[in-house]
């Protein structure tokens, strides 16, 4: 079983003045062309076996009458974006021009694989729900290398290669800052969805079938009168 928690979106930004002596088209003319980078946090674990059979199921939001959790994959999946604003203005004339510099991390951390400390008497069903988890840490992985490579891809035409104009530095700031915070929250959205529904097929009962049937003393042995949930 899986747990996805979506972080917020931090953004800072910062403006460099140009040559006052030139003229205004000239200086935005020579400003640096917009330029967008895209990386992952690399992408690790933990683990804990200290967690009970309990805490696990409510860790997880599953009904404690019903399901008992004994392995759990948790991580945070979240952005963190830096904007810097190359802008020049003119304020006679109430205008202002700027090209940015967006940087943005995804990251799935922090991520924690539980196993429950029941299954310590139990190593065979131990490894088998363990191996259950390195399913849900690898689905993490695949989907942040994609969201990465299209993320890359997809950013400049979203948010704009060619040169912003305003009526002030502040106000291309605002502009800019609303721009990236509404095309990654879409974005985030979007993947969330796609990762929940990859982390869905995980838990498939066919897979629920192989982990509880995997030993010769299965998870029902170890909490009977509840169905094991991996």
């Amino acid at each position: 079983m899986s747990l996805l928690v979506v972080s917020a979106l931090l953004v800072t930004a910062c403006g460099p003045a140009g040559n006052p002596f030139a003229s205004f088209e000239t200086r935005c003319a020579k400003l640096a062309l917009s330029r967008f980078e895209v990386v992952a946090v690399p992408l690790s674990f933990e683990r804990d076996d200290t967690q009970p059979i309990a805490a696990l199921t409510v860790k997880s939001g599953s009904p404690l009458a019903t399901h008992r959790a004994i392995g759990l994959t948790t991580a945070v999946f979240g952005q963190s974006t830096d904007i810097e604003l190359h802008s020049v203005d003119d304020r006679r004339g109430a205008r202002a021009c700027g090209t940015p510099r967006v940087h943005v991390e995804l990251s799935m951390q922090p991520m924690m694989v539980f196993i429950a400390r029941e299954l310590a008497e139990a190593p065979c069903q131990r490894e088998a729900t363990l191996s259950h988890e390195m399913k849900h840490v690898e689905v993490f992985r695949e989907v942040l290398d994609e969201a990465v490579q299209d993320l890359e891809r997809e950013l400049p035409e979203g948010i704009g290669m060619e040169l912003r104009r305003a009526k002030s530095p502040e106000e291309l700031e605002r502009r800019l800052i609303v721009t990236v915070r509404d095309y990654l929250a879409e974005f985030m959205h979007e993947r969330q969805r796609v990762l929940d529904e990859r982390q869905a097929a995980v838990d498939s009962p066919e897979e629920y079938a192989r982990v509880s049937t995997a030993c010769r003393r299965s998870a029902a042995d170890l909490i009977p009168a509840a169905s094991a949930t991996p």
